[in-house]
């Protein structure tokens, strides 16, 4: 097996909530079985239950922290959830594409790493921060 489209990486990627980190994980698990598969020429079936697999996960995550932001005093949880919002009809709009012709394009890796990396590090720290303020 080759190199695997996305890493974790504990330093740049914690949001310092074991239970959002490990979401995270599972999220980059799946992105990289996606890859794997499409790199080794998988057939559009297999690629098409790891993208609703995708899809499904994404969106139980997004539920998920938008639960944990209720339990903290969290200023840009509004933001936070449209941003959600925004990248679920993103990934939507990527995968009703591949439904269509069959064919994961790199723009969707792209999206898939950008929107992890951005998201994760960008967006998601912020509320990590407030909780470990909170349980300091």
């Amino acid at each position: 097996m080759g190199e695997s489209f996305f890493k974790w990486d504990q330093q740049k990627l914690t949001t310092h909530v074991d239970a959002m980190d490990r979401e995270h994980q599972k999220l980059i698990d799946i992105m990289n079985r996606l890859y794997e598969r499409h790199e080794a020429k998988a057939t559009k079936p297999e690629l098409q239950s790891i993208v609703r697999e995708l899809v499904s996960w994404t969106v139980t995550h997004f539920e998920h922290e938008e639960k944990f932001f209720d339990t903290l005093a969290y200023s840009q949880a509004s933001v936070h959830k449209k941003i959600h919002k925004d990248l679920i009809a993103r990934l939507k709009e990527h995968g009703g594409e591949f439904e269509k012709t069959g064919v994961l394009t790199p723009a969707f890796f792209q999206f898939l790493k950008t929107w992890l990396t951005a998201h994760i590090m960008g967006i998601d720290t912020k509320y990590g921060l407030i909780a470990s303020q909170k349980a300091g």
